[in-house]
């Protein structure tokens, strides 16, 4: 049995969801769907036409694959393609939204969807199992929290990428793949003693892209008409759900070059974001530092915020790039452990010098980064840079520069004394302007 939309998408199209209903009765095994859009780039334009498929069934997401060439799906209860999520076909209501991510005209946009609908018996196949993992004490881990896999527009498998994170010594790695968690399954069955794996998402919306971070469920991303629900409301559920929340690459390109890509949302500047990516991809780049001087100035005016790093990885071969790490000081090598330290802003990113800020009360009571002290307080400063040589600066409020030393190609420290009000942050620069690492701050009232 077979169902056909057939349609016609304009430029008054772009950047929607397009819903196409149907109904499903009792008994279907399996469901696929093949989508045709034509053309793929309107003649004279500039970039393709980017249209991605969200399927939902009646009980929920059952997946989506965002901005990959391959726009066919199949879903049966033991196994489904990439991006989307195996299990039982229910009768009743079934929806594909076509995501318009961008639909730059002049030409219409002419489309087809065959859904298929089997009743034969599915093949079974064996689940994923996830690894167990030992545990490791209190200390300082190096991981990544943002990369994809052709389960969205990855060029790689989920194995792919944890033989990327080993090879590149980390202790511990996110999958965050494009509205969807169709790769957790099998991701969580490759953690080990040496690498602790952990969920997550990337809400890839119209108006900008935000990770949440902590285990396997699906979020719901889209804001506006089709859930009648704006951005605040939807991070807001994600962080009642334990998860992290965390604006991505806030002032990376946008349209069209990369739809949707920039942090456009008004009612989230940072509205009630406690996260932000403020070093996104490899090689620390021109977009990253203005994403860092946004985040600065947000908290100038007084916001609590968690910086993070992610690479942003969708299939770079190992040692590719300065990427910039995670370097975060947790209680244990978990994943509910390394969220909290996360949360809680005890980490610092780095394409490897080590850069550790502290602080110490006039009574003695050593503050952390992400904590909170007074001006009495003295700032203590420790790093290693290695052989290339960097400047290291203390950073206040409106980005002044508070203090500069030249860091040696040994480990050092410094402290300062007399902090200002607001927060104070460090990083170290190569010649060129070029952040090697930075801090996230600590807060002085």
């Amino acid at each position: 049995m077979k169902i056909v939309f057939d349609g016609v998408l304009t430029t008054d199209d772009n950047k929607q969801h397009v819903p196409l209903a149907f109904d499903l009765p009792d008994g279907i095994t399996r469901l696929s769907g093949k989508f045709v859009a034509t053309p793929k780039r309107a003649k004279g334009a500039e970039f393709d036409n980017l249209i991605s498929l969200s399927v939902f069934g009646p009980e929920g997401s059952r997946g989506a694959r965002h901005n990959n060439p391959v726009m066919d799906f199949a879903i049966d209860a033991t196994g489904a393609t990439p991006g989307y999520l195996p299990g039982a076909i229910e009768p009743g209501r079934w929806m594909v939204f076509l995501d318009t991510f961008r639909v730059l005209g002049p030409d219409p946009v002419h489309y087809t969807l065959t859904v298929t609908l089997e009743t034969e018996p599915v093949a079974a196949r064996t689940p994923y199992v996830p690894a167990a993992v030992g545990g490791r004490g209190r200390g300082w881990y190096r991981g990544d929290l943002h990369a994809h896999t052709l389960h969205s527009d990855g060029r790689w498998d989920v194995p792919d990428l944890a033989g990327w994170a080993r090879s590149r010594g980390l202790d511990f790695m996110t999958l965050s793949d494009h509205n969807t968690v169709s790769g957790q399954a099998q991701l969580r069955s490759l953690a080990g003693d040496d690498l602790l794996v952990m969920g997550g998402m990337e809400l890839t919306t119209h108006a900008g892209h935000a990770l949440s971070l902590g285990g396997s469920d699906w979020h719901e991303w889209r804001s506006g008409p089709a859930t009648g629900k704006t951005m605040p409301m939807l991070a807001g559920e994600i962080m009642s759900s334990g998860a992290l929340f965390v604006i991505a690459h806030p002032m990376s390109p946008g349209d069209p070059e990369c739809t949707g890509c920039r942090w456009e949302f008004a009612d989230m500047m940072p509205g009630p974001a406690r996260i932000v990516e403020i070093w996104n991809g490899g090689p620390w780049s021109d977009y990253n530092e203005d994403g860092l001087a946004l985040y600065r100035r947000w908290l100038s005016e007084g916001h609590r915020l968690v910086a993070t790093a992610g690479s942003d990885n969708h299939g770079r071969g190992p040692g590719d790039g300065e990427t910039g790490f995670n370097h975060v000081h947790a209680e244990e090598l978990s994943e509910t452990a390394i969220l909290a330290a996360i949360r809680a802003g005890r980490n610092y990113l780095s394409s490897g010098p080590r850069l550790i800020l502290s602080a110490t009360h006039s009574d003695g009571t050593e503050i952390p980064m992400g904590g909170e002290t007074d001006a009495s307080a003295t700032a203590r400063i420790a790093w290693s840079t290695g052989p290339q040589p960097l400047t290291l600066r203390l950073v206040g409020p409106e980005g002044e520069v508070l203090r500069t030393e030249l860091a040696a190609d040994t480990e050092g420290e410094i402290v300062h004394a007399g902090l200002p009000r607001g927060f104070v942050q460090v990083e170290v620069r190569d010649a060129t302007g070029r952040l090697h690492a930075v801090t996230n701050p600590i807060f002085v009232r």
